[in-house]
């Protein structure tokens, strides 16, 4: 598709005066913000520009973690409103933040957190935050009038809850993803319910020859950099995580940069015909410089990648690995391999994010939260095990964390 971008503070391009319309919601007071640092618009503390993040106006490797916060008996789209947390869950939250910094990281990738989790990130400081703004992606269509204001709503308690942890107006947020992985039954119902939609125009965002999913993602990001500014006088850079199984059916190089969730497990399943990477060979590799090449003149950000230990998943083996089935070695080994294939690639990589950092024991409800399926392959990605620790439950480093702190750590 042919996309053009325009941004506010937030974005750091050469254009982005905010564009005007009328789309239903009150815009009207958006006020001019191109550079960042004329009077009344604060710096932009990161930015963008063909290639990477940058901080302050340094270059931003970005180190990242997925962090999940909870604890066996706690589902975490309960504790998320919670303005008072539970002693178990708070001391859970400043274990593991503790443990992303240790471990090297630079950015926790936060999703429907508790406004805790904000603060405790402000008080120990040395780690930004990647905020993902969950949307329901199974939706039979994202266009209905409804589903966008109520995802509006949520933009808008999300973005308040970050905020009101820091009364400087000023946190440390590298970016919000306005989605993630909107599922591909979805997205067609979508478009063949809206032929007729083929651009947006907002304030800030501008896409043209898209489809009625991509004209979603962009009308929801406009939403949020509008919001942001008018009620913080703020911007933040924004972005929406895409999938290996639906990359040919949205993109979005009109936002101001562009994420994708690569697992090396996937990319022989999905895209077989992938071409090896140029420096080791590998089809993760191979796939992620071909998902530069889409768009040579955007960032491109990995906000997930990671390995299962599921004991009872069929086992693949290297170099791809398995969904699922790895043993904790090859946990670390295949995760190794995937920052390495990132460093050497022929492109040039904005930062990764690996998945995750607890073993996500509530996948599946309050009870399935008790304990650990071994046959469900989405609990056990944890950098980290939990384990029973008396009345309550302590974590275990795997040998992954370990070998990607040897890597990120000083």
């Amino acid at each position: 598709f042919g996309l053009f971008l325009l941004q506010s503070c937030g974005g750091g391009s050469d254009t982005d005066a905010p564009i005007a319309q009328d789309d239903g919601d009150d815009t009207s007071t958006t006020p001019s913000c191109s550079t960042g640092i004329e009077p009344g618009c604060p710096p932009a503390r990161f930015t963008v520009d063909s290639d990477f993040i940058y901080k302050d106006g340094e270059r931003f490797d970005l180190r990242g973690v997925v962090y999940v916060p909870g604890e066996p008996g706690y589902l975490p789209w309960e504790i998320e409103p919670m303005a008072s947390l539970p002693a178990d869950v708070i001391a859970r939250i400043d274990a593991d933040l503790t443990g992303i910094k240790a471990l090297g990281a630079n950015t926790v990738r936060l999703w429907g957190a508790p406004a805790y989790c904000y603060e405790a990130v402000r008080e120990l400081g040395g780690l930004d935050i990647l905020q993902t703004i969950w949307l329901d992606g199974e939706v039979g269509d994202f266009q209905d009038a409804a589903f966008k204001t109520q995802s509006k709503s949520y933009i808008r308690t999300v973005v308040d809850r970050v905020y009101g942890a820091y009364p400087d107006n000023d946190p440390p947020i590298v970016a919000f993803l306005v989605g993630n992985e909107l599922s591909e039954a979805s997205i067609l119902s979508t478009n063949q319910a809206h032929p007729e939609i083929t651009s947006f125009t907002g304030n800030y965002f501008l896409a043209e020859n898209v489809n009625a999913s991509e004209a979603f993602i962009a009308e929801m990001a406009d939403y949020l950099r509008t919001y942001e500014w008018q009620t913080y006088g703020r911007t933040t850079l924004i972005s929406y995580a895409n999938d290996i199984r639906t990359v040919d059916l949205v993109d979005t190089p009109f936002l101001d940069f562009r994420s994708q969730n690569v697992y090396s497990y996937a990319v022989p399943y999905y895209r077989p015909e992938t071409l090896p990477g140029s420096a080791s060979g590998t089809l993760y590799q191979g796939w992620i410089e071909e998902l530069k090449y889409m768009h040579p003149g955007v960032p491109l950000l990995v906000t997930e990648t990671g390995l299962s230990v599921s004991p009872n998943a069929v086992h693949v083996g290297p170099p791809n690995y398995g969904y699922g089935g790895n043993t904790e070695a090859e946990q670390a080994a295949g995760i190794l391999q995937n920052l390495a294939d990132l460093q050497s690639a022929s492109i040039s990589v904005a930062g990764v994010t690996i998945h995750e950092y607890l073993d996500a024991w509530w996948k599946f409800g309050l009870e399935d939260s008790l304990s650990q399926d071994p046959d469900d392959i989405e609990e056990w990605f944890g950098m980290v095990r939990l384990v029973p620790d008396g009345a309550g439950y302590s974590t275990e480093p795997r040998p992954v964390y370990d070998a990607v702190r040897d890597l990120w750590g000083p």
